[in-house]
């Protein structure tokens, strides 16, 4: 049964399944949790079954299920943590699968660390459902990945925070843990999504260590392991480790060594058994050559380790020095032609073990000077801990010595990787031996799917479904067995459907004197028990049928004897040259070297000697370090060995291809389609030299799967005719005809750049035959005319250029483990979104006349085509992105450059330069060119970091380039523009025209045509460059730099065109409806602060009305939680992004500013807003004016007197017949300014101030005046709080642009209630005159917003303007912002303002109800929803809160702090 998810959650991604065990029982039951980050409404869940299941077969509690055919669809509809289990019953075998499924709305990063030890623990009462964790240890973390480290005890019965920035680290002792046998229960809250945990801790184990983490971990502390000396566990401190095994099984020869103190031994096996005993030989040697080694071995005693698990420093380090001293004396005074004595032949010796009754294999212990050597020279580098485990594999020293000769007979290394200090030695004949071929299962895979891919019509069209492949010289074949079981491991995963398989016919050709895995096929069982001792098998659940039953079903073979003439027809032919032992000496000098770095990287590369190819150690271009001097001697002294020979110190080992192979190779071209030579031992000139003389073409070639420097493997085929044909129709459409000799140098320059090219042209039937309709892309002719060019425009004399595809090199460094998501080649870090496209390529400049040699990397972009502005735009970012992800990757901060992870990345591209240069000259790309200044000269220096990574050459051509070919441009220019990058634009035509020239003849035209819109860089002197790039004038890509579109049904036109054309409507924002209606703007968008469950912004959109109904809010925070902090960077926000809003009336922002929180003191704020601060002394509006509204309002003069006594009245306790006698006044004074209630024409007369309105009072004699209203009266009088002049007042609306501040701190309460409320009332009444606020699709104008700062006070005295202004606003486009310090404050039933509130942003409250939590967050009463809020409420910190937005859920935050914000402002 396979599991996946309606919306494509990828299993081990956002799904992990585990089984309850191991035994066939429990892997029936499976516990599933699903990450449901983007908090899908719905999740679906299928299973597909090979058998239709009855319906009272299916319990599944709350999911609903449909049926699609077999397969049952389960529904799941639910919030933030859930628990389901679902049990599915097969009545015709009596087994029962179960389903225990959590489904947690949090992003996989946070339960990392989980994934391995998860039961989900269900439980009927859901309530009690937990995800188990078993095994837990003293450590236990969560959200591993997070910036900032929180440590906690863990303790029973606990809730703990755990923010998306933050790594939970929960820690206790063994005698705490040892205490809790009945299971630790706690809950993990993840910013308002709680897990509830049930932990069972374990006892603390041992932990596993394989060689290569042994290895890591020993040079990243520079500390050796202890071992047990009666056992076989180590130590680092107080932590326990052991190996398993074949690593196990070396561990405990090298305690025997060191305890028998063993020279050299012989063993019947050593791997597979108890009881090991070595039959040591004692060895005649020098006896201070031997005092030596025995001191060496105390040496290891004394630290209490041994090899493998040592790390060579202080005494060690010395007694190993001083071993290889008297080793290397040994030999010293060996001449040249002299023979060895039998003490020298004795020292080959030392350190080695012979296995077997014949010698079946030869082992090179950890104690032979080689490798001992070897790790002294790794001892000098640093920060293993960073290096990738595949970087770490290429630190391997077995192709220091990749041949060894024993009694006449050679042996060849195996790359096999228990402990890395050992090396395994088997004779070259035995093709079966184990683990030589570590890559070959890969390979085999890969090019039968690359097969079935680039001719899936072959297989579709006609519904065949069967490939055939011949196997030729593949010795027992045990990879490839594994490469196809591999093939169909992955298949089965995306076609579950076993009859939609692909079938395979194998045609084996061998000398059949030798066991073959595949007759494995024709016997069932045998099958069985070779996959499991192989551990080959599907994964669980993903097939009902197993692995062997469909191998035995989809693999026919046959057996032939090979004559080397006469083969089947195959798809595929995979081949390995036989090669044999030269009978003559090779000298080392002559064969190039696969040494780098020192000796610490190497490699058996393939190289021509005379007329033959040779494989063997070489040291030319090897660099002089004691272990590749030791290396040298070796290789020389072990090619006599104990054969009575003389020694000739340049001479070494070396096989060459058989003469036989060279026959045979026409018959099995003829018989395929693709050949694949595996291990080739010939370099790209053997093929290159046929192609010139035949149909041969090599397709593709294969240098990722090892470390070597050599091809793992090439693909040719003599059916060349129909990719040669699919280019030549093409340029034949475009006008241009080609014969067939100048196709062949176009397919020269794909292979020369980018092996994958020439494969994608044959990705559909239709480029077969080369038909019109041929989908070939125009974009791989014009990257030949590209390439050429700038090896053209880039000529000059001190440089040498070359080429390289991105995408090849990301494509190569990923098969060395370079380029791993996160490693420092990774997609990511060099600045592509999804990786290179074919468009992406690097020029390397080596520059060889500095007084140090330079290398130069400059990334360039092709474009061609209509090329939109925004396709350049993006263009230009891309190859800025890239020119800084290959700075960083290749020549970081000077404290990391030298660390091996660093070198090893830089060597990997030195290689690759190499490898290129190489190819260069093969494909004779440009003959004008010395290659031989990096293939010869400065190779050496190449590989060994004898060179600089330099940037000086951006002083002339800028950080990267990108090329242009576009229809609008008449003739060739280039110029900067941002970020220094190269604008080169060329005319449409030289596209297709340069396809054909030679890159010397292009040079040339360059040279010639001398324009001064084009850069001519041979003449720039590069000498005494410093890389300032300030000199150079860069201009800005103008939008107004028009293309010419083309006709939208051009068949030219590519799809990704069209679309962008689409994006580029969609992104500017235009929406089209029956009235073409414009939106100018999306409105205005402000950061409340980070997403603590997934880091991502939390945006308010006060215009959005999808989104808001309304901006009402209510921020809500004890004394010191932020809550001022949040709202001057709410009020700042809005005022900055003031010209998003709609409409073009400028937003006005009022705040009543109660505690002194936005006056003149606080600069920083004043600021950033420009705010005007208003104080309560002679406020320059007139509480006392008449504002018309748009709908006529009789008596208005009656209605303006009557709020203004009723505002007084409230502030005050006015009774009823003061508030009469202050109702008269105001009306009498109307009078006297020439205002008639019953006259609207005389409402426009100049309106009394408050000041006149006070001396009417106080001149009536008849008015009382010594109660409450004059004492109302005299404080207002005294205190000048409105201006007295009417001539000096404006209407409130008037006076609202900007951010304006009443500063109310340091008054009277009464005061302050008495001006808010005033100030409220007219505020009400002008925005009812303003009217409605513009409204644009679904975006409103926000045209006021109110801030009533620390509100409580003014809220309780219930003025009936502001609950009005809250109420009816929205239509205005007016909002109102209520700060206060506690929930209550918003009271309840008529005075219930929160009922008008849709935003709330709730910080730590101190006096909090669970019902004031109920009604802001919509929670259901005494839930556990409501509690779990109410109690997150009270544990927030500073600067923290909870918000909710419209009818969203709520959200934890960390707030956007004003504080930080005017940071940045002030930073920018």
């Amino acid at each position: 049964m396979v599991i996946c998810h309606r919306n494509a959650l990828p299993i081990d991604e956002k799904v992990l399944i585990r089984n309850e065990g191991s035994m066939k029982t429990k892997k029936r039951t499976r516990s599933v949790i699903v990450f449901n980050a983007d908090k899908y409404p719905e999740i679906h869940m299928r299973l597909e079954c090979n058998a239709r299941i009855m319906n009272n077969d299916i319990s599944s509690d709350d999911a609903s299920y449909v049926r699609d055919g077999k397969s049952l669809v389960f529904c799941f509809t639910r919030e933030d943590v859930s628990f389901h289990k679902i049990e599915i019953k097969d009545a015709v075998n009596n087994i029962t699968y179960v389903f225990k499924v959590c489904i947690i709305d949090i992003f996989p990063e946070y339960l990392n660390s989980i994934k391995r030890n998860f039961v989900v623990d269900y439980k009927k009462t859901k309530k009690k459902c937990k995800v188990k964790l078993i095994g837990v240890g003293t450590d236990l973390v969560f959200n591993s990945n997070g910036a900032t480290n929180v440590s906690e005890k863990l303790n029973d019965n606990t809730r703990y925070e755990c923010k998306y920035d933050e790594r939970l680290h929960l820690y206790t002792t063994e005698e705490e843990l040892s205490d809790f046998g009945s299971g630790i229960c706690i809950e993990i809250n993840f910013s308002g999504i709680v897990l509830p945990f049930i932990l069972f801790p374990d006892e603390v184990k041992s932990i596993e260590m394989v060689g290569r983490k042994i290895f890591r971990e020993k040079f990243s502390v520079e500390k050796s392991f202890q071992i047990e000396e009666d056992g076989d566990h180590f130590y680092r401190g107080s932590q326990e480790y052991h190996a398993k095994s074949n690593l196990l099984e070396e561990l405990r020869i090298e305690k025997k060594i060191i305890h028998e103190r063993i020279l050299h031994g012989k063993c019947k096996q050593i791997h597979g058994t108890d009881d090991l005993k070595i039959d040591t030989e004692e060895l005649v040697l020098p006896l201070s050559l031997k005092q030596a080694y025995y001191n060496l071995l105390q040496a290891y005693k004394q630290n209490n380790t041994i090899p493998t698990l040592a790390y060579m420093s202080g005494k060690l380090k010395s007694a190993v020095e001083f071993f290889l001293q008297e080793f290397n004396l040994l030999y010293e005074s060996l001449e040249e032609g002299s023979y060895l004595s039998q003490e020298q032949e004795n020292g080959l010796l030392l350190g080695t073990l012979l296995v077997g009754k014949n010698d079946e294999e030869l082992l090179l212990t950890p104690f032979h000077p080689l490798n001992l050597a070897y790790q002294l020279q790794l001892c000098k580098e640093t920060e293993f801990e960073n290096a990738t485990d595949i970087v770490i594999d290429r630190l391997n020293s077995i192709y220091l010595l990749p041949y060894i000769k024993h009694n006449k007979k050679i042996y060849k290394v195996s790359d096999q990787m228990y402990s890395m200090e050992w090396k395994y030695y088997a004779p070259v004949e035995n093709r079966k031996y184990r683990g030589s071929r570590r890559y070959v299962p890969k390979l085999i895979e890969e090019k039968i799917t690359e097969f079935i891919s680039h001719f899936k019509y072959i297989f579709s069209d006609i519904n065949n479904k069967t490939i055939r492949i011949n196997l030729i010289n593949m010795g027992d074949c045990s990879d490839v067995f594994n490469g196809i079981a591999q093939y169909f491991i992955h298949a089965i995963g995306k076609t579950p459907d076993v009859d939609q398989l692909m079938k395979f016919q194998l045609h084996i050709y061998s000398d059949g004197r030798k066991a073959n895995v595949f007759e494995n096929i024709k016997e069932y069982s045998r099958l069985k028990a070779y996959l499991t001792a192989a551990k080959l098998s599907f994964a669980n659940g993903v097939a009902m049928n197993s692995l062997e039953g469909v191998l035995s079903k989809n693999i026919e073979c046959y057996f032939h004897k090979d004559v080397g003439k006469q083969y089947k027809y195959a798809h595929i032919s995979f081949y390995e040259m036989e090669s044999e032992i030269t009978s003559e000496s090779a000298t080392m000098d002559q064969i190039e070297t696969g040494i780098s770095l020192g000796g610490i990287v190497s490699g058996v590369p393939s190289s021509k000697y005379g007329q033959r190819y040779r494989t063997g150690f070489g040291t030319k271009y090897a660099p002089k370090t004691p272990v590749t001097e030791l290396a040298a001697k070796y290789n020389a002294l072990v090619q006599v060995g104990n054969t009575g020979n003389p020694y000739h110190s340049g001479t070494s080992i070396s096989t060459q291809i058989d003469e036989l192979a060279e026959e045979k190779m026409e018959y099995i071209y003829n018989a395929s389609n693709w050949v694949v030579f595996v291990d080739p031992k010939v370099d790209l000139d053997f093929f290159s030299e046929k192609e010139a003389n035949s149909d041969l073409l090599i397709i593709h070639y294969s240098d990722q799967y090892t470390s070597s420097s050599g091809y793992d493997a090439i693909t040719v085929t003599l059916k060349s005719k129909q990719y040669s044909k699919v280019i030549q129709e093409y340029l034949k459409e475009k006008g241009i005809s080609a014969e067939l000799e100048d196709v062949a140098k176009i397919i020269n320059l794909f292979n020369a750049i980018n092996g994958d090219w020439l494969l994608r042209l044959v990705s559909s039937k239709k480029v077969i035959g080369a038909s019109k309709e041929s989908t070939f892309s125009r974009e791989k002719i014009s990257i030949v005319a590209a390439i050429k060019f700038m090896l053209a425009f880039l000529k000059h004399p001190d440089i040498v250029w070359v080429p390289i595809s991105l995408e090849e090199m990301l494509r190569v460094s990923g098969g060395a483990g370079l380029s791993s998501t996160d490693g420092i080649l990774s997609h990511k870090n060099l600045g592509f979104e999804k990786g290179p496209t074919s468009d992406d390529l690097l020029f390397i400049g080596l520059n060889h006349v500095s007084d140090q040699i330079k290398i130069y990397l400059y990334p360039t972009e092709v474009k061609t085509g209509i090329n939109a502005n925004d396709v350049i735009k993006k263009a230009f970012q891309q190859v800025s992105a890239t020119a800084t992800g290959l700075q960083k990757a290749m020549n970081p901060e000077k404290n990391i450059a030298s660390t091996i992870m660093y070198k090893v990345n830089r060597n990997f591209l030195m290689q690759l330069l190499v490898t290129s240069c190489k190819k260069m000259k093969v494909y004779h790309v440009d003959d004008s060119q010395n290659w031989e200044i990096i293939l010869d000269k400065f190779r050496l220096a190449l590989l060994n970091e004898d060179y600089v990574m330099s940037t000086d050459i951006q002083e002339i051509l800028g950080r990267g380039s990108v090329l242009s070919f576009r229809q609008s441009v008449v003739s060739r220019k280039t110029s900067f523009k941002e970020d220094t990058i190269n604008f080169i634009e060329m005319p449409e035509k030289d596209e297709f025209n340069l396809i054909l020239s030679s890159v010397d003849e292009i040079h040339e035209n360059i040279r010639n045509t001398r324009s001064n819109d084009l850069l001519l860089f041979e003449k720039c002197k590069v000498e005494n460059l410093t890389g300032d790039v300030a000199e150079i004038t860069c201009t800005k890509f103008e939008e107004s730099e028009k293309v010419i579109r083309a006709d939208l049904d051009d068949k030219n036109d590519d799809n990704e065109q069209k679309n962008d054309s689409k994006d580029n409507v969609k992104n500017q924002g235009i929406v089209e409806n029956g009235e073409n209606t414009v939106i100018k703007s999306e409105g205005m968008k402000i950061l409340f602060g980070v997403n603590q469950q997934d880091g991502s912004d939390i945006i308010w959109e006060p215009n959005n009305t999808d989104i808001l109904f309304h901006t009402n809010t209510g921020i809500i925070g004890t004394m010191g939680t932020g809550k001022t902090q949040f709202t001057k960077s709410l009020i700042t926000q809005l005022y900055l992004q003031r010209k998003n809003n709609i409409g073009d009336e400028d937003l006005g922002i009022l705040i009543f500013d109660y505690k002194g929180d936005y006056n003149e003191s606080k600069h920083d704020f004043i600021d950033a807003t420009n705010a005007t601060i208003l104080k309560p002394y002679q406020l320059p509006f007139n509480p006392l004016s008449l504002t018309k509204s748009k709908v006529f309002k009789p008596l208005l003069p009656i209605h303006t007197a009557n709020a203004f006594k009723d505002t007084i009245s409230k502030v005050y306790g006015l009774g009823p017949k003061q508030q009469d006698t202050l109702f008269q006044c105001i009306i009498e004074t109307y009078a006297i300014c020439g205002i008639q209630a019953a006259n609207p024409s005389s409402w426009d007369n100049e309106a009394p101030t408050f000041e006149q309105v006070y001396q009417t009072y106080a001149n009536d004699e008849d008015v009382k005046k010594n109660d409450s209203l004059a004492a109302a009266m005299n404080k207002l009088h005294q205190f000048q709080v409105f201006e007295n002049n009417p001539n000096q007042t404006k209407p409130l609306f008037d006076i609202l642009h900007g951010v304006v501040v009443i500063d109310l701190s340091g008054y009277d309460s009464d005061i302050q209630s008495l001006i808010v409320a005033i100030t409220l009332d007219l505020f009400y009444v002008q925005m009812q005159a303003a009217g409605s606020s513009k409204l644009e699709g679904k975006y409103r104008q926000l045209t006021k917003l109110i801030l009533v700062d620390e509100a409580d006070n003014f809220m309780s005295e219930g003025f009936s303007s502001l609950k009005k202004i809250l109420k009816e606003g929205r239509e205005f486009g007016v909002g109102t912002i209520l700060s206060t310090q506690f929930l209550k404050h918003f009271g309840s039933g008529d005075d219930d303002y929160a009922k008008y509130i849709l935003t709330w942003i709730v910080h730590n409250v101190a006096d909090l109800k669970t019902s004031d939590v109920d009604f802001v967050f919509k929670s259901e009463s005494k839930s556990l929803e409501s509690q779990r809020i109410f109690n997150d409420i009270k544990q927030l910190k500073k600067h923290y809160s909870i918000v909710k937005i419209s009818s969203e859920k709520p959200k934890y935050i960390r707030d956007r702090a004003f504080w930080e914000l005017y940071n940045e402002l002030k930073s920018n």
